[in-house]
């Protein structure tokens, strides 16, 4: 895969999870507060925070991808660079 095109797709999925997360995303799971048979809860823990937490852990992997993949990929062909001039 090239990296401009897996830097396209974590471009899209970071945006993406940054709407989903703390955006417009939460009304999907943001129960009705008139509702009284509404799930609120999943495994003792709000399942609004783990909506937040859950998208937290996508845009991080998306920035380690990043660096792991691309961003060290740079810095390692500009140490060559500057190893060869010297």
């Amino acid at each position: 895969m090239k990296k401009k095109h897996l830097a396209g797709i974590l471009t899209a999925g970071f945006i993406f999870a940054v709407i989903m997360g703390a955006g417009p995303g939460v009304f999907l799971v943001n129960p009705d507060p008139d509702d009284p048979d509404a799930r609120r809860f999943l495994f003792g823990v709000p399942i609004v925070y783990l909506w937040a937490v859950g998208w937290f852990f996508v845009q991080a992997s998306c920035v380690v991808i990043a660096y792991r993949v691309l961003w060290r990929a740079e810095e390692d062909s500009e140490r060559e660079g500057e190893e060869g001039t010297s």
